[in-house]
């Protein structure tokens, strides 16, 4: 096993597409505190453009450099860690258009991994408080509120169409005064 998987597995990165480079781990700064990077790349093979699905014939589709994502990971250790993944870029000759490749650790237009995104879920579970949770993952306050709202949401009930059946009630409560009640 290479050093490339071991790092991948260590990570928990599924995608063989992604590719960690020799001495991937680094340290800098980012936001005034000290943090470590590993810098890894995201590339393959398309074959058709997801922007007019035009089939790949000879070169109609080709690589056109690399977009580089800082993303947010799980912390390694005591410093806040980052994944640097340069993406691939593609240029399409029919539709004249370019995108990006694409991958399973984070969502597209989104700069913090499913992984950060699920510890923090994790996290919410227990009894901590929002600011807790966001210095041990990394991430801002707001962005904790946001994700346990966005996984609240999916446990709200559907109220688009009225149950089977209903109950309406009267009664008296505290000398005469009239009450309703529905079920």
């Amino acid at each position: 096993m290479s050093i490339s998987n071991d790092i991948r597995n260590l990570l928990d990165i599924q995608d063989k597409n992604i590719y960690v480079n020799e001495n991937a781990v680094t340290y800098g700064e980012h936001k005034g505190e000290t943090c470590k990077f590993i810098k890894a790349t995201l590339t393959y093979e398309v074959d058709q453009c997801p922007n007019c699905q035009a089939e790949k014939i000879g070169s109609s589709i080709y690589k056109n450099g690399t977009q580089l994502s800082r993303i947010t990971i799980p912390t390694m250790g005591v410093y806040p860690t980052y994944l640097l993944l340069s993406k691939q870029r593609f240029m399409c000759k029919h539709c004249v258009t370019s995108f990006t490749a694409q991958t399973n650790i984070v969502k597209r237009h989104s700069f913090i991994s499913s992984n950060t995104k699920a510890q923090i879920i994790i996290k919410s579970a227990g009894a901590q408080s929002v600011k807790d949770i966001s210095q041990d993952c990394g991430v801002s306050g707001a962005t904790v509120q946001r994700v346990i709202n966005k996984e609240a949401d999916t446990y709200k009930p559907n109220y688009n169409a009225l149950p089977k059946h209903l109950s309406f009630d009267e009664f008296k409560y505290a000398k005469g005064k009239m009450a309703f009640e529905y079920i």
